[in-house]
């Protein structure tokens, strides 16, 4: 029969596999945005977590379960500072200051009391859900004006993520519950992350569906698998489910991860290019607006550009019509330096990669961050082609 630990110990090895395919592939696209640092802390530290647990489980050694409590406890703080980065923002001082404290006193009691009860659950798990609450009441309650169509559809997507997380985290809770499935969640987090690209709403249409499959196969598999195993109990068939589902989440995620996807997006954002209406500037950016590629897309100008001197920075961005953030660093001796800083505080706040002219009167400005920075060397004659169509579209003239 398979029991809860041995279960619990496959399931989590696995949530740590699939989680530690999405640190690896943010480590190789390096860390240039602030916004991927804090993503790598927060999944780097989850995949900890389930690691350290799932040794636990298999070896049955005390101090470890102590170890795994004590990781916990700087989830939450991880999860608010990755929702900052999303919102571009800092979260209200008591919430940072509440989070922040509260991970501090659970874990002294943690470490007083060796992981005993009720610190380790009743304590623990209201921290954990409080917490977690918090940073998502941010994402749900933020100012969906102050970012761009694209980036409204991650921040959506990354909701429905944390809540299905945090839902299913509270089964690690409950001693009843035939297997915590906490890292059902977070396999699914790291699958969505891999996989959803989750800037496009066809893509988080296609992710959904793939995850549908996922759970029937799993479901199916399972009961279809029970009768051979001599599994007669409700408890077990769902244990085997649960490692089923996790199982093609992790090779999902770990396949996402080892796939060169970057011939495929630029051909897909070529041909949108070219079937692109350049009628007008919002038809242009409507029609690309669910490229992949364009991820976090933003035009900006008129009151948005109003804490910069527009005439330096209109002179930066004539001398180089397309900047990288590596671009603006290195600098250019025929640009005045006020505009290069003003141009490169622009980027920082959108924490874009890439600038771009659309018009010069009035300014207009694309600021664009792609969602993989390892394209970035290869797409220069494409984004060039971007923002000539959409100059036209604008109805000027650019050189």
């Amino acid at each position: 029969m398979l029991d809860r630990y041995t279960a619990q110990g496959l399931l989590d090895g696995m949530a740590a596999l699939a989680l530690g395919a999405s640190v690896t592939r943010l480590a190789r696209q390096g860390s240039a945005s602030p916004l991927r640092a804090r993503l790598g802390f927060a999944i780097g530290g989850l995949c900890l977590f389930f690691v350290t647990r799932s040794i636990f489980e298999i070896v049955n050694w005390s101090a470890l379960r102590v170890a795994v409590l004590l990781i916990v406890c700087s989830l939450p703080l991880a999860a608010l500072i990755l929702a900052e980065g999303v919102l571009r923002r800092h979260a209200p001082a008591l919430i940072k200051a509440l989070v922040a404290i509260g991970g501090g006193v659970m874990a002294v009691a943690i470490a007083v009391s060796k992981g005993a009860e009720p610190a380790s659950s009743v304590g623990l798990g209201g921290y954990v859900l409080a917490s977690l609450g918090a940073a998502t009441g941010l994402l749900l309650l933020r100012d969906r004006k102050s970012l761009s169509p694209q980036e409204n559809l991650s921040v959506d997507t990354l909701l429905v993520v944390a809540v299905l997380l945090g839902l299913l985290t509270v089964s690690d809770f409950l001693p009843p519950a035939p297997i915590g499935l906490s890292g059902v969640g977070a396999a699914v987090l790291a699958y969505v992350l891999e996989e959803a690209s989750p800037n496009s709403r066809s893509d988080s249409a296609r992710v959904a569906g793939e995850l549908g499959v996922m759970v029937f196969l799993a479901a199916i598999v399972a009961l279809a698998l029970a009768g051979p195993l001599a599994i007669a109990q409700p408890a077990p068939t769902f244990r085997l489910a649960a490692l089923l589902l996790a199982l093609l989440l992790a090779a999902g995620t770990v396949m996402g991860a080892l796939r060169q996807r970057g011939g495929r997006t630029l051909l897909d954002f070529n041909a949108a290019m070219a079937r692109a209406d350049t009628a007008s500037l919002e038809g242009f950016m409507q029609t690309m607006g669910d490229q992949p590629l364009l991820s976090g897309l933003r035009l900006v100008e008129g009151s948005a550009l109003a804490d910069y001197d527009a005439e330096h920075l209109a002179a930066a961005m004539a001398a180089r019509p397309i900047w990288t953030r590596d671009g603006v660093a290195r600098g250019d001796a025929t640009v005045p330096t006020s505009g290069k800083e003003a141009l490169a505080d622009l980027m920082a706040r959108m924490e874009a990669t890439h600038a771009m002219m659309i018009s010069s009167a009035p300014l207009r400005i694309a600021l664009l961050t792609l969602p993989d920075l390892s394209l970035a060397g290869e797409m220069e004659i494409d984004l060039a082609l971007f923002r000539k169509l959409a100059a036209i579209a604008a109805g000027n003239r650019l050189s």
